[in-house]
């Protein structure tokens, strides 16, 4: 008996659209993902390089009750296992989404996960319905030393450990995190308390050749829209205008208030804004 309700539970949870966690196999190791929704259209969120998927703890709801969403996280961070040997971040991707059951799919990128997403669509645009980078990278876009020694200040605690240091040079920086939001650098520094080697693998990870995406932007035909905070930090203001410039058709918004990670800081405005565009392609 309690085993058939169990089963039915699972079944109705099923047929609501509830959220599924699941491991899929890749190229030398496994990637961590979850599932939510019922919607008609399908969206992949993915991560920048700082924090996991758990970011989109606030997000995720608003999505899945509308779409079809994939969350998940990249090699070494959050609950998937780091990478032994190179590997592709791409066929990564192209993994998760098969496991999904996406052919297709819009693809949120944030920081890394946008220069990742870009990348994606550049090699298989016939799978990617559109585009919403947040603070985004771009490959061949090369960071100035200003940016270097930003991020070197901000990591320094990371020697002995010392997550909450981390979270406060980010949030003194004024660009990681906007002033005044206590709410997400409580959020940010649970998720790394809870997963220190988001930030302990970055540098060590072995990405496959990677080669620049800049000059095939110009013939990418994916409807993007471009978000950057206020507060982001110049490379990533000049990044966010260059994407504008290269891809056709591209829109780009300012978010007030908001620094690089405004999927903490700002998650309602932020996950409404790219409902609205999934939908209406505006």
């Amino acid at each position: 008996m309690i085993g058939r309700m169990t089963a039915l539970a699972c079944t109705l949870a099923l047929m609501a659209g509830a959220a599924r966690a699941e491991m899929v196999d890749v190229d030398g190791g496994q990637i961590y993902y979850e599932t939510c929704g019922k919607g008609p259209q399908a969206v992949v969120l993915i991560h920048d390089g700082v924090i996991n998927s758990a970011s989109f703890d606030d997000m995720w709801p608003i999505l899945c009750k509308e779409f079809r969403v994939v969350r998940y996280d990249r090699r070494g961070y959050g609950k998937s296992p780091a990478a032994k040997a190179p590997y592709s971040p791409q066929d990564d991707l192209a993994a998760v989404m098969a496991a999904a059951k996406m052919d297709h799919a819009s693809l949120v990128g944030f920081s890394f996960g946008g220069g990742l997403a870009v990348s994606y669509a550049v090699q298989h645009p016939e799978q990617v319905d559109r585009l919403v980078l947040s603070g985004t990278v771009l490959n061949g876009f090369q960071p100035t030393r200003n940016f270097g020694e930003h991020i070197t200040r901000i990591m320094m605690p990371m020697i002995v450990g010392n997550m909450d240091g981390v979270v406060a040079n980010a949030e003194k920086s004024g660009w990681v995190m906007a002033p005044g939001h206590p709410a997400a650098k409580a959020r940010a520094l649970a998720i790394l308390k809870a997963s220190p080697q988001d930030l302990r693998h970055q540098m060590r990870d072995p990405i496959k050749g990677w080669p620049s995406d800049l000059p095939r932007l110009p013939g990418l035909q994916v409807p993007t829209l471009i978000l950057i905070g206020d507060h982001d930090i110049a490379d990533n203001q000049a990044t966010s205008g260059a994407a504008q410039a290269l891809i056709p058709g591209s829109r780009r918004i300012v978010i007030d208030d908001a620094g690089h990670l405004m999927q903490l800081e700002h998650p309602t405005e932020v996950a409404e804004l790219i409902a609205d565009f999934v939908k209406k392609g505006r």
